[in-house]
């Protein structure tokens, strides 16, 4: 390995070890308020009657996925439980988010019967 390539490798190492598990922390709950929102605009236009998209932070779990999805690069894949609230009443149903990271946001969401 070239004196470059190992310059490059110790400065990538030091930026990732540097950053906070605050900062993570945030990223990963500016990630989750960008998939209820998406959900929520998703969910208005194809029911009238919704009203809220809310999700369980609690039972969040984050697979960091990094790789493309079709042509679409997918960073991480949040799922969990959330409560899908209508006009009719309320439930609870599981979700599923594709992030594409901060730049692109939310992708996809799903929603599965809990």
């Amino acid at each position: 390995m070239g004196v470059k390539a190992r310059a490059a490798a110790a400065g990538f190492l030091i930026a990732a070890a540097s950053i906070s598990p605050a900062a993570a922390q945030r990223t990963s709950q500016r990630a989750l308020s960008d998939c209820a929102r998406f959900a929520a605009v998703h969910f208005k236009r194809g029911d009238p009657s919704f009203r809220r998209f809310v999700i369980d932070r609690a039972s969040v779990s984050d697979d960091r996925y990094a790789a493309m999805a079709g042509n679409q690069f997918i960073e991480t894949v949040y799922s969990g439980s959330a409560t899908y609230e209508t006009g009719g009443g309320t439930r609870k149903v599981m979700f599923i988010c594709l992030y594409g990271g901060l730049e692109k946001g939310a992708l996809f969401v799903y929603t599965l019967p809990h």
